[in-house]
């Protein structure tokens, strides 16, 4: 009776030992019929007959062709030689994606990596010893339960079409002050310079715009760090302010995130030409991608004939936003490289940047 019993565990067993010890994804993933007997007897302190083994992967592989969740086969378990091995399920999350999660997961300063074992426990086929902890260097600040909280209210106010109220201030040092209260309607989560955003229509804003002003001129965007007191109006006493379509939502937060550099949102676009000159290619090549990662998907290569001779000319199209001559300014800075700027305004604006700089160090002449 009791080997009875243990028959009928030993399939859901065999059934666990593949999906958490056996991967479809790596050349040496795989199981004799002596490892699972040996597995078996650990688990359950029986030794099962061979045949027993085979009946039950028989039987494991005319489960999944009846559910057809496996990927291309109607098999799961397949023998090659005297191994067995398992091909892919339908919507299995692969070693590739598993290691891209945990990578990002380490190396960001917002989310606990405690949440890294925890992936490593679901896939432990995928992952050696302490992974996340080897393999890139991990950032241990963890994200604090009100943060959770706050996040958590958030997405009940976007999911639930509900209005937020909370405090919005200024971080100086470990304090947040010069406080004000918001009421929104929140519309999407963005993340940003490894941080949250909330992307809202600023109710108070919304109440006065012009007829022939679209809500978009209401939209705001606020960093989850600078809040407090984020609660959401379950009572439903204060209007969420939303878009007519559900397609024009989407088409205007699109464009609001596109119009933003560095988290900053800008109301208009603006177009400029640059040249960046150095004494070789890769003095250029080396200011040209610091530049680049700020602007993003902004840049088109205008002319890199010259590269070689130290020239590169590209065509930048982006929004005013205060980061802009932040980024132009740190071209500067590499030795031996110069710019130059083939737009008024920008040039204008960009020098009124470099002379405040130039006050600020003391500096009596440019």
């Amino acid at each position: 009776m009791a080997n009875s019993e243990l028959s009928k565990l030993k399939i859901l067993f065999i059934y666990d030992y593949f999906r958490q010890h056996v991967n479809a994804f790596g050349k040496d993933s795989s199981v004799s019929v002596n490892d699972l007997i040996a597995y078996l007897e650990k688990e359950l302190g029986y030794v099962f007959e061979r045949k027993s083994i085979y009946a039950d992967i028989s039987k494991i592989n005319e489960y999944v062709s009846r559910t057809s969740v496996v990927k291309g086969s109607d098999s799961w378990i397949t023998v090659e030689g005297r191994r067995y091995r398992k091909n892919q399920i339908k919507d299995e999350i692969t070693i590739d994606e598993a290691r891209l999660l945990v990578d990002a997961i380490s190396t960001t300063t917002f989310v606990d990596t405690q949440l890294c074992d925890k992936i490593i426990k679901m896939f432990p086929n995928y992952f050696s010893g302490n992974y996340h902890k080897r393999a890139l260097f991990p950032h241990d600040e963890k994200i604090s339960r009100r943060s959770i909280s706050y996040l958590n209210n958030i997405r009940t106010g976007i999911e639930s079409k509900q209005a937020l109220n909370f405090d919005y201030g200024y971080i100086l040092g470990s304090e947040l002050t010069e406080k004000s209260p918001k009421t929104v309607s929140p519309m999407a989560l963005d993340w940003d310079n490894n941080c949250y955003y909330l992307i809202a229509v600023d109710n108070a804003e919304a109440k006065d715009l012009e007829r022939d002003q679209t809500l978009s001129a209401a939209l705001r965007r606020y960093r989850l760090d600078r809040m407090v007191n984020v609660n959401v109006d379950y009572d439903g006493k204060i209007p969420y302010i939303d878009y007519k379509s559900e397609k024009l939502r989407e088409q205007e937060l699109r464009t609001f995130i596109e119009k933003s550099l560095s988290a900053y949102s800008g109301k208009r676009m603006i177009v400029f030409g640059l040249k960046i000159t150095g004494e070789n290619r890769k003095d250029v090549l080396k200011a040209y991608s610091a530049f680049a990662s700020k602007v993003k998907d902004s840049i088109q290569i205008k002319d890199d004939t010259k590269l070689d001779k130290g020239v590169l000319e590209i065509i930048v199209r982006t929004v005013f936003a205060p980061t802009l001559y932040t980024d132009l300014f740190e071209l500067s800075t590499f030795s031996g490289v110069e710019i130059e700027i083939d737009n008024d305004e920008v040039c204008r604006d960009y020098a009124e940047y470099i002379k405040k700089a130039a006050r600020a160090a003391n500096l009596k002449k440019l």
